[in-house]
């Protein structure tokens, strides 16, 4: 069975010959550039590495790691555009295309957004969001040999995500600036709705071009915003379902429309689960990264008993406490355990809790992938504590 054969399966909630494993198929389920360095001198691989991103200092997995570890998907995203270049200051600063600055941290091996520095922090007025220097989304340079790319992949028997970067509320808080973004929810929803689909506009055409490159080899579309945090929600229901809710609807029809044969993956940390329920109703197909550590998100078997029939789980491994602090065997009994909670029938793919972080020891990465290989073969065998 092909990788992009056992995936399939998954998405449409038939058991395959094992559960897919997911490392780079998406912006938010790949590896850091130091992670992934010592898990390299550990196998002993001496290929380059590829950055994926260079603010978030994440990789491309590799060839290598994808052969020895069984991963099933591919990627496909937007170039940059045409003569852009992102340059760091001498104190460690970036400013990306949208004109949002980010500040290295050294410790963490990531950037962080300058929210004083937020460049529509200070906008008042609907004139003002039209005369901001927007990026281009017409651009050629944005899909120049992606379709190529993206039939590669297929030819080669991957599972392949096209990644659209549709994360409008997001990108509206770091242009905003998270304060002075809740502040406009109550103060000035009208402006803030105003800039959100401005936004959008844009973000959908960047998409739609996309799109109309790769969508005839795309298996998978990525959008999502973090809609909760550790706790609860980020939003009270009622808020979500008035600003946000319209909004996404609007991203799954355009996607629907657009790559018709594709399943929409939705990416949302935290503590989700009372809005799972809008998300499918509003026609998402797959959900990441299923943060375990959450609250109500820990008791997986509960989730797939809920919403298992509707939605594909993707993720599941915890990535707060397990992989980076845990033992080898403590890594393989979490693997185990989601496994059997959230294979079963199909609509599971196997993924960290977020990126791989520089502090996760090669020894629990490499756990983590045979662990799944080892378990991860149907029928499910469920040990007794289970039944």
């Amino acid at each position: 069975m092909t990788s992009r054969e056992r995936v399939l399966r998954a998405l449409n909630h038939q058991e395959a010959d094992r559960v897919p494993i997911d490392l780079g198929g998406t912006p938010t389920s790949t590896i850091s550039v130091a992670a992934l360095e010592r898990l390299k001198s550990y196998l002993g691989f001496h290929s380059e590495t590829k950055l994926m991103s260079p603010v978030f200092m994440t990789a491309y997995p590799g060839d290598d790691v994808i052969e020895r570890f069984g991963i099933d998907f591919k990627m496909v995203t937007g170039n940059p555009p045409s003569g852009f270049k992102l340059r760091s200051t001498p104190d460690g600063k970036v400013k990306d295309e949208w004109g949002i600055v980010y500040q290295k941290d050294e410790t963490a091996q990531t950037h962080f957004i300058v929210e004083r520095e937020a460049p529509l922090r200070n906008v008042t007025s609907k004139l003002e969001i039209d005369r901001y220097p927007w990026p281009d989304p017409e651009d050629p340079a944005r899909v120049e040999g992606l379709r190529e790319k993206a039939r590669s992949y297929r030819e080669k028997g991957f599972a392949v995500v096209a990644n659209t970067s549709l994360l409008v509320m997001t990108q509206t808080q770091w242009m905003r600036g998270l304060e002075q973004y809740f502040v406009d929810t109550v103060l000035d929803p009208t402006l803030l709705e105003y800039m959100m689909d401005k936004i959008l506009d844009i973000m959908i055409e960047m998409a739609r071009r996309l799109l109309a490159e790769v969508a005839d080899f795309a298996d998978v579309v990525v959008m999502g915003d973090d809609l909760s945090h550790q706790n609860g929600l980020t939003y009270s229901p009622e808020m979500y379902r008035k600003l946000l809710k319209p909004r996404h609807k609007r991203i799954v029809d355009f996607l629907k429309k657009h790559a018709p044969e594709a399943k929409i993956l939705y990416h949302c940390c935290g503590a989700v689960e009372p809005l799972i329920g809008d998300l499918i109703d509003i026609g998402v197909d797959a959900l990441n990264p299923v943060q375990v550590s959450a609250k109500g998100m820990g008791d997986t078997k509960r989730l797939k008993a809920l919403y298992g029939k509707d939605l594909t789980f993707w993720g599941g491994i915890d990535t707060q406490r397990v992989l980076p602090f845990g033992t080898p065997e403590e890594v393989r009994r979490e693997v185990r355990k989601r496994i059997e909670d959230l294979a079963p029938g199909g609509g599971f793919v196997l993924a960290a809790v977020h990126n791989i972080r520089p502090e996760v020891r090669p020894e629990n990465i490499c756990t983590l992938f045979d662990a799944t290989l080892e378990y991860g073969p149907y029928p499910i065998q469920r040990t007794e504590e289970t039944l």
